[in-house]
C-alpha cells in the first residue's frame, strides 16, 4: 500500500482513501498533474451516490476504450459504499481494464467493511490501493511549519503551537489561516510569534467552520446568519459545501461506531475531533439518524455536481437554496425550504 501514485508506470486502476478533504484535495491536484504530463488529456472527476449512473460509466469505459487514448475517471465514492449496483461494475471495470483508460476510486475511510467487500477485493488484486495516513494532534505543529514553507512562510515552533490550538486539528482550517498570513505578509519571510497572533486575532470574522459549528449545535438561526454574512463576504458554494461534507462523513463514521458500541476516545481521535468539539458532534449524533446522514451526503453530492455544471440549475441561485436547505436539515429545522425559491 502505497502513498501516492508513481509517475509511471501507472496501474490501471486505484483506490485512495482518506478522511481529511485537505490531503485529498492536495493528492488528487498533484495527481491530476503528473497523468497531464504523462499524456491524459482527458481527465473527469464525477461523484457516486444513490442516483449515481453506474451504467453509464461502463458505457462510456466502452466508449473510451473504443475512441480514445489517456483517459482517466475519478469517481468519488462519497458515503465508502457503491451499493450493489456499484460493486458489479466496478468488479466489471477490473475484467475489461486496458492501458488507454484509468479509473481512480476515492473513499472516505478503508474500514473492515470496505475491505472485505468484494469489489474492494477485487480491486487490490488487479490495481494500487494508496491510504492517505492523517495528521494527529501531536504531529500538527510539524505539519503545520512545513506547510507554512510551502507557501514561503517561516514560523516558530511557539506559532505553529498556537494555530494548531487555534484550528483544533482542521487541516482545512489551519490551511486557511496560513494562506492569510501568506498574502498578508507576502514580503516578509518570516513572521513573529506577536505578529502571528496579532494578526489571526483581528481577522477572527464569522468562517465556514464556525458555520459547521451551529449547525451542530442545532442552532438554525445563527447558522443562515452566519451563511448569509458569508455570501456577502464572497465565499462560494464549494468551500462551505466541502466543509459540511467532511463533516457528514465524521458524522457517519461515528454514527457507525455507535451503533457498533464502539464509540470511545480512538474513534474521536482517529477522526482527529478535539475534546472541545466531541460536544457538538454528540448533539448531532442524537438529533440524527444514519438515514438522515446518508441523505445529508447525497446533498452535498448534487450540490457539488451543480456547483462543476453536471447537473442543470433550474432557477437562478439554486446553489445556494440547495445549500440552505442542506444546513436547516443539519441543524434540524423543520422550514420547507422548496417554497422559497422565489424569496431567496
Amino acid at each position: 500500500m502505497s502513498g501516492t501514485i508513481a509517475t509511471t508506470p501507472f496501474a490501471a486502476i486505484y483506490l485512495i482513501a482518506g478522511s481529511e478533504p485537505l490531503l485529498i484535495r492536495d493528492h488528487l491536484d498533484q495527481l491530476r498533474k503528473t497523468l497531464r504530463e504523462a499524456g491524459y488529456e482527458d481527465i473527469q472527476s464525477l461523484t457516486a451516490d444513490s442516483t449515481f449512473d453506474w451504467v453509464a460509466l461502463l458505457d462510456e469505459g466502452d466508449m473510451l476504450s473504443l475512441f480514445a487514448s489517456r483517459k482517466c475517471r475519478i469517481i468519488n465514492i462519497v458515503n465508502g459504499k457503491p451499493g450493489q449496483k456499484g460493486s458489479k461494475a466496478i468488479q466489471r471495470i477490473c475484467d475489461n481494464l486496458d492501458d488507454e483508460t484509468l479509473f481512480i476510486f476515492v473513499v472516505p475511510s478503508l474500514d473492515k467493511t470496505t475491505r472485505n467487500a468484494s469489489w474492494c477485493k477485487r480491486l487490490q488484486q488487479l490495481g494500487e490501493v494508496i491510504e492517505l495516513k492523517p495528521v494527529y494532534a501531536n504531529q500538527l505543529p510539524a505539519w503545520i511549519s512545513q506547510r507554512a514553507r510551502v507557501k514561503g512562510l517561516e514560523i516558530d515552533e511557539q506559532s505553529a503551537s498556537f494555530l494548531a490550538e487555534r484550528t483544533e486539528g482542521n487541516l482545512l482550517a489551519a490551511d486557511q489561516e496560513l494562506e492569510k498570513l501568506s498574502i498578508r505578509f507576502k514580503d516578509q519571510q518570516q513572521i513573529d510569534f506577536d505578529t502571528i497572533e496579532k494578526s489571526v486575532s483581528q481577522s477572527a470574522r464569522y468562517t465556514h467552520f464556525v458555520l459547521v459549528d451551529a449547525c451542530l449545535e442545532g442552532k438554525f438561526a445563527r447558522a443562515m446568519k452566519i451563511l448569509n454574512s458569508l455570501r456577502d463576504e464572497g465565499y462560494v458554494t464549494t468551500q462551505i459545501r466541502w466543509a459540511l461534507q467532511s463533516t457528514l462523513v465524521q458524522l457517519n463514521s461515528l454514527k457507525l461506531a455507535q451503533s457498533n458500541g464502539s464509540l470511545g476516545d480512538r474513534v474521536w481521535q482517529s477522526l482527529r475531533i478535539w475534546k472541545s468539539k466531541q460536544r457538538l458532534y454528540q448533539q448531532a449524533l442524537s438529533r440524527l439518524n444514519s438515514g438522515q446522514i446518508e441523505r445529508l451526503l447525497q446533498s452535498c453530492a448534487t450540490l457539488d455536481r451543480i456547483s462543476k455544471g453536471q447537473q442543470d440549475a433550474d432557477y437562478p441561485d439554486q446553489d445556494w437554496l440547495h445549500l440552505r436547505s442542506l444546513i436547516g436539515q443539519l441543524s434540524g429545522s423543520k422550514i420547507d425550504f422548496s417554497k422559497q425559491v422565489r424569496h431567496f
